[in-house]
């Protein structure tokens, strides 16, 4: 079947103006901000379908002639996840906005075009509920976000784990219900507990290469009466890591972030300025009722003064900026204020911090790069020392001499983070997890990849499968 005959197919599925092969709607999809480590190229066809009948009937179209996929959530793509590498359909999503509220069941039933903007906003008529919203803009999709465990503001108490059970299209067009949707005459497809293994787990963090995630069940928790962000910089990098572990341990915030900023990487993210090269600080969320807010406090300072850590006065304006992106949804990503924003994000132990944290800086200094901002945030829970760490740069990516820098930064930090000892990478990206590295654990991935998708039409070119 020729392009024009796949074209006029994926149109009878979904109506002429949802399909496209024009390549001014191309264009837009072949490129993130990856673009240095996964080449741009763009897909052969845009989709945009509507219903899960919709998408059914494409990826059985796809399978039966061996077209690859590429599902789209919401649009605020990074680092290839969602590049068309071998063309082929592009999947996006964004017209399924679908949200149900389960108020006494604390869960909400969400479609892969939710963003968090959305679900806040239904979220507003039940004012004691809330989702926890990622360090992402609120044009961020839900379902993705949970589904490639983002990291929260609230990681710290309540962890990464916000998703309970999904829908999934196999790439033959079967409907795969995970986690209690699948028991006969369930009570609500609300839990992950289920007669056997927890397939919602096997689909997370697979990024589209074993189906389409249709449908999502979340978690919704209590709105804290109370939230109190607090900025406390410290003399040195070594002098807040243990305040920051005790914090932890004894449950006295929601989220301790890890934070060191460059004088060029302070000013451009947190607009703020510095007396010194570089400067040290933990930004602390604290919530619940007034009372539990204040006896953190107390205690978080007089843990903090033990450190020599010093309380910093900050304009209302920038506290409540915090606090509402910790409550509601992210408004504003500093990061990207000045040209590129370069990360790689993985999990490891807390002892490592410093090594972590030198790995990144000792390469900054050999490529030239002057914008480093190092940031930790430890995760609930907190057995084996859980930590996300993030070594960041800025740079810019319009100038072809910083391109070729980063991309030899990238495999000297990856290596050095290896070196190190991490639990792994933060999410399956191209380019950064090779699933030959991982042994069995790595072979079987594969087999089940090739499963569940045998003709490999799943986002090819993104782990396992190079």
């Amino acid at each position: 079947m020729n392009k024009p005959e796949i074209t006029s197919q994926l149109a009878n599925i979904v109506g002429e103006e949802y399909v496209s092969d024009d390549l001014a709607d191309l264009i837009p999809y072949e490129r993130d901000d990856q673009f240095p480590f996964v080449p741009p190229h763009r897909p052969d066809y845009v989709v945009r379908p509507r219903t899960i009948e919709e998408i059914q009937k494409i990826l059985r179209l796809a399978n039966d002639h061996k077209i690859p996929v590429v599902p789209f959530a919401s649009g605020i793509n990074r680092k290839g996840l969602c590049i068309a590498s071998k063309g082929g359909i592009l999947l996006d999503m964004r017209r399924m906005t679908r949200i149900e509220i389960d108020e006494e069941m604390m869960i909400a039933t969400i479609e892969p075009g939710v963003n968090f903007a959305q679900l806040v906003v239904a979220l507003n008529d039940y004012p004691h509920l809330r989702c926890l919203t990622p360090d992402a803009p609120a044009t961020a999709s839900v379902l993705a976000n949970y589904m490639l465990r983002g990291i929260y503001a609230t990681s710290t108490r309540y962890g990464i784990d916000h998703l309970l059970t999904m829908k999934i299209i196999l790439p033959n067009g079967e409907i795969l219900d995970t986690g209690s949707a699948a028991t006969p005459n369930t009570i609500g497809p609300y839990c992950n507990i289920v007669n056997g293994p927890d397939l919602t787990k096997l689909f997370q963090a697979n990024v589209g290469t074993m189906g389409v995630a249709v449908e999502g069940r979340i978690r919704l928790y209590p709105m804290p009466e109370k939230i109190r962000f607090l900025l406390i910089s410290f003399p040195s990098f070594e002098s807040m890591l243990e305040p920051a572990k005790q914090y932890t341990l004894q449950n006295l915030v929601a989220g301790v972030w890890i934070w060191t900023f460059t004088e060029d990487a302070l000013k451009t993210i947190m607009q703020l300025k510095s007396a010194t090269p570089e400067w040290f600080a933990l930004g602390l969320f604290l919530e619940g009722t007034s009372t539990e807010v204040h006896d953190q406090e107390d205690q978080v300072l007089a843990i903090a003064a033990e450190a020599k850590g010093e309380v910093l006065k900050i304009p209302p304006d920038f506290e409540n900026e915090f606090v509402l992106d910790h409550r509601y949804m992210r408004g504003d990503v500093r990061g990207w204020r000045k040209g590129n924003l370069y990360g790689c994000s993985c999990y490891g132990t807390f002892k490592n911090l410093v090594a972590y944290y030198k790995a990144g800086k000792k390469l900054c200094e050999k490529y030239g790069f002057e914008g480093y901002h190092f940031e930790a945030l430890p995760v609930s829970p907190f057995h084996g020392q859980l930590t996300y760490i993030d070594p960041c740069i800025l740079w810019d990516g319009g100038d072809p001499a910083q391109v070729t820098k980063i991309r030899a930064f990238h495999q000297e930090l990856r290596a050095a983070l290896l070196d190190i000892g991490i639990y792994g990478f933060f999410r399956p990206f191209p380019g950064v997890v090779n699933s030959q590295e991982l042994g069995m654990y790595g072979e079987i991935w594969r087999k089940i990849k090739q499963l569940i998708d045998p003709n490999n039409i799943m986002n090819p070119g993104k782990p396992p499968l190079d």
